[in-house]
C-alpha cells in the first residue's frame, strides 16, 4: 500500500501528496475516498494492476 496525505479538495477531486522523498501529487475523484477523510489525514491506498483503487483506509487522522 502507498501512503498519502490528503492535501485538499478541489471541486470533485481530492489532491493527495505521496509520503516519500519525491512527494508526488495525485488527483483522484473525491467519491473514491472514504467519505469522512479530511485534509491533513494520512491515507493508505492499494491499487490493482490497472491503477484502480482496491482499498483505501485512514491510518492517521488529523
Amino acid at each position: 500500500m502507498n501512503t498519502y496525505t490528503l492535501n485538499r479538495y478541489e471541486g470533485s477531486h481530492a489532491i493527495l501528496i505521496q509520503q516519500d522523498k519525491m512527494g508526488n501529487e495525485l488527483m483522484i475523484l473525491k467519491d473514491r475516498l472514504i467519505e469522512f477523510a479530511k485534509p491533513g489525514d494520512i491515507i493508505a491506498i492499494d491499487f490493482d494492476h490497472t491503477g484502480n483503487l482496491r482499498e483505501v483506509k485512514i491510518i492517521v487522522e488529523k
